[in-house]
């Protein structure tokens, strides 16, 4: 391993000081070390700010006082080595600015360049504190657009629907052969439930903020589930009749993970081990389905065989 210069250990509070007199002497020389320290200090902010989003979460088991001290001082030694091997480009871009080697700029921009390239000039004059100061607004600056620019390309359940059944069987059947594996049933059985209860995939269940569910076999979300949830209105049937109700559903990161849960639902739940016990009979799975209350539809199983036997199943092995 390499020795730290002393320069660009993260505790040398002296370094700003020392490029003070550097600049007065050499300014050329001093600039790319002003550059590199502000950008230190930059990627070191954006950390904290990372990692304060992260505590917001949930911190981890082994958390302490003790292990944040020493984790600030892993990501502050992190951000000096960062931009000292070049870091974001954020120091190389002030060096060009400063030399006037940035790209060329109309009138109108550059009054505004100016007035930031002049303030820059300043920064080896200025005390550690207040460049920090300048380093924590631009890095909170920096992470709230980048937030801006993740929620707006969030992804919405109606991005996440199938425009055909064609892809819908295409593209989920891979899924279900892995969860027929795993239950030992008929695969296509279980593709043809996820069909009934999406509508082939056309009507994919939202979260309340417009987000996928992903959940494929309106599994509802009772004591069991600790996950995130989707509250949505559903169709139920009491004593035959029909009748809408809000209810809150499973919520999952992906497609996969809905059959991956479908399949651990089905495993650990008494009431449909007859089901199981069905293998490779589609229509006795579906209907054991039905029997053990996996849905209150009185035709429930024989929808699901409906499906079955629609030419978009006939092609599957």
């Amino acid at each position: 391993m390499s020795r730290i210069d002393n320069n660009a250990f993260f505790a040398d509070f002296n370094s700003l000081v020392s490029l003070k007199a550097q600049a007065q002497q050499d300014p050329d020389a001093a600039l790319k070390k002003v550059a590199q320290e502000f950008e230190a200090i930059f990627i070191n902010m954006m950390f904290k700010n990372m990692r304060s989003a992260n505590e917001n979460i949930g911190g981890g088991l082994f958390d302490s006082a003790q292990t944040k001290q020493y984790t600030e001082m892993m990501d502050s030694q992190l951000a000096q080595s960062l931009a000292n091997a070049g870091g974001i480009g954020l120091a190389e871009s002030l060096v060009r600015q400063l030399q006037g080697k940035g790209k060329d700029v109309s009138s109108a921009e550059y009054g505004a360049l100016d007035s930031e390239a002049s303030f820059l000039r300043n920064l080896s004059t200025l005390d550690a504190e207040r460049v920090r100061a300048v380093a924590k607004r631009a890095a909170q600056d920096y992470t709230e657009s980048a937030q801006q620019v993740v929620d707006a390309a969030k992804v919405k359940a109606t991005d996440v629907a199938f425009d055909s059944p064609d892809s819908f069987v295409q593209t989920l059947w891979p899924h279900a052969q892995k969860a027929g594996e795993q239950l030992g049933v008929d695969p296509k059985a279980i593709l043809a439930q996820a069909a009934l209860e999406t509508g082939w995939g056309k009507y994919p269940m939202a979260k309340t903020d417009g987000s996928p569910s992903y959940n494929l076999f309106g599994i509802k979300a009772d004591h069991r589930w600790s996950g995130d949830k989707a509250l949505v209105s559903t169709l139920e049937f009491k004593e035959g009749v029909a009748q809408r109700e809000k209810a809150a559903f499973r919520a999952y990161d992906s497609f996969s993970q809905s059959f991956e849960d479908y399949a651990d639902f089905l495993k650990n739940s008494e009431r449909y081990q007859e089901a199981l016990e069905a293998g490779d009979n589609a229509a006795m799975f579906a209907a054991y389905l039905q029997k053990g209350g996996y849905a209150t539809d009185p035709n429930y199983a024989d929808k699901i065989t409906n499906i079955l036997s629609s030419k978009w199943f006939k092609t599957l092995l």
